[in-house]
């Protein structure tokens, strides 16, 4: 890897994200994707972060990850490696306080364009079944789709997918990826500290 590279270690549901922003970011990088379900496992996440950041070198590592796994900031200990300042990859997307102003209609479970490809996997990870995943979502009022990559007119037929399985509503929430672009920024410079 050469010298001035940096390495990105994510979560899956950000990898359209990522890639779109690849230019925008002004720096190189290599990005490494893990499963996006590896957060229903604190055990297999933290073999797969650690299996990641071994492999890493170059300037440092960005991992773009939230509060995912209850000792994230000990996995990352002296591995020259940042995390993203945010709690989750909703906080990542929209803010912590696009998070609370959404939050005063009420309680929404939020699909970004990667948790939309992944919900299936993940779920079944959990082990919901539709009647599963509607009782342990059933204190939500509907789904937000966090629409990072402006394709919800494309992706309807698998929003009404997710809304047979769970009976949640959708609507759609058009958001940039100033903020997410940002907290990544962010990271890089901490490593340069």
């Amino acid at each position: 890897m050469e010298k001035d590279m940096y390495t990105i270690i994510a979560c899956g549901v950000f990898q359209k994200e990522i890639e779109k922003l690849r230019e925008e970011l002004g720096f190189p990088f290599r990005a490494r994707y893990l499963a996006s379900g590896l957060h229903v496992d604190f055990d297999e996440l933290k073999a797969a972060l650690e299996s990641e950041l071994d492999r890493a070198d170059g300037q440092g590592t960005i991992v773009v990850y939230g509060q995912c796994h209850p000792r994230i900031e000990k996995i990352l200990e002296g591995r020259h490696a940042a995390l993203l300042d945010c709690q989750n990859c909703v906080d990542a997307l929209i803010t912590r306080k696009g998070m609370e102003d959404k939050a005063r209609q009420g309680l929404f479970f939020y699909l970004s364009p990667g948790w939309l490809d992944a919900w299936r996997d993940i779920f079944s990870r959990l082990g919901w079944t539709p009647a599963e995943a509607r009782l342990q979502m059933g204190s939500f009022r509907g789904v937000v789709y966090i629409d990072t990559l402006q394709d919800a007119p494309e992706r309807e037929q698998e929003l009404l997918e997710f809304f047979d399985y769970t009976n949640l509503p959708f609507e759609v929430m058009p958001v940039s990826l100033d903020h997410f672009k940002s907290l990544i920024i962010n990271a890089k410079e901490r490593l340069e500290e």
